[in-house]
């Protein structure tokens, strides 16, 4: 928290040194007989976010790694059911692969549960120290490494920019989910950026589709006018639903990652995640090459982006500040 954020496209560089991208490539693809297996592990269907898989595919290519000649990939899916990820874990160690692409925080976490030997490669949405997954991000230790997206320190600069773009909102509604994670210690933080902002925060607690939507009806009877997230498996399986909502409602929004946007919500700031899944080719290449997962530091994302969709601004009457529409990365027109 306190880490200044700039808007626009700018680059944002880990303070971690970065793995050297055009070191010599060792002997491990030309040596081996067959290509090696790596496991994809995603919460949901094949369908949501499918530009993550095809960002990994397209890190590995600039890596020089062919798929079908140096690695094949082995694809599981838990159609958004978190119970079966232990399950899809187990069969991936099975099918005798060498490294686990884990896609989300309830991926890494069944794959961590399941495995203290194979590598887990992923996004951390959850801070890896805290949570224990990790010594350090420098040194983590173990079999679990990849990039800590800073989903959650985020949030309040998130709150900052909805309150750029609607001035008048005081009550702002946050979508959680209260058994989840850093939940009640990422609240308290973000209600001390609410405080200074001048802004209440009303909280709801959503684990379906039928939450979600009388979520929305609650938010309308109370007045809130804005809404934002605590990333979690119910936010992330039911994005377009999220954002459809907050047109019905016609609410301003802000989230982390800008597939909302693209579904018809507002606005969104975060790291940009295809690079993230195309950095994650890295990690692998690595760890095909011998280096313990336990050397490998836990990186921070190098880049940031601001989505803006003003279709959705002309819809629900938000007029959008001129200099942040500049700003922003990306403008859904």
């Amino acid at each position: 928290m306190g880490m200044p954020i700039a808007l626009g496209r700018r680059r944002f560089l880990s303070a971690l040194v970065p793995f050297a991208l055009l070191a010599p490539r060792s002997s491990w693809a030309a040596a081996s007989r067959a290509p090696a297996r790596i496991g994809w592990l995603k919460i949901q269907g094949p369908r949501h976010t499918a530009g993550q898989l095809r960002a990994f595919r397209t890190g590995m290519r600039a890596l020089g790694l062919v798929e079908g000649r140096d690695y094949v990939l082995e694809e599981r899916y838990a159609y958004n059911d978190g119970s079966r990820l232990p399950r899809l874990t187990a069969e991936l160690l099975a099918s005798g692969v060498r490294i686990i692409v884990a896609t989300s925080q309830p991926s890494i976490v069944a794959a961590a549960h399941v495995t203290k030997g194979v590598p887990v490669i992923g996004r951390m949405n959850d801070d890896p120290v805290a949570n224990g997954m990790a010594r350090s991000l420098a040194q983590p230790g173990g079999n679990i490494t990849g990039i800590y997206a800073m989903t959650e320190e985020l949030n309040s600069k998130r709150l900052a920019l909805l309150k750029e773009v609607a001035p008048s909102a005081h009550l702002v509604g946050v979508l959680l989910r209260r058994d989840w994670s850093r939940a009640a210690h990422d609240w308290e933080v973000l209600g001390e950026a609410a405080r200074r902002l001048k802004v209440e925060l009303v909280a709801f607690d959503v684990h379906s589709a039928a939450d979600l939507n009388a979520a929305f009806e609650q938010a309308a009877a109370k007045k809130v006018n804005g809404v934002m997230t605590f990333r979690n498996p119910t936010v992330v399986t039911h994005l377009k639903l999220i954002s459809e909502l907050t047109q019905k409602y016609r609410l301003p929004s802000v989230f982390d990652a800008r597939e909302y946007v693209e579904a018809g919500a507002l606005m969104s700031y975060g790291p940009n995640i295809d690079a993230i899944y195309t950095r994650l080719a890295t990690y692998a290449d690595r760890l095909l090459r011998g280096s313990p997962a336990g050397d490998l530091p836990i990186e921070r994302p190098t880049i940031f982006e601001l989505v803006i969709n003003k279709q959705a601004a002309d819809a629900i009457g938000v007029v959008l500040p001129a200099d942040l529409v500049t700003l922003a990365d990306k403008v859904i027109e």
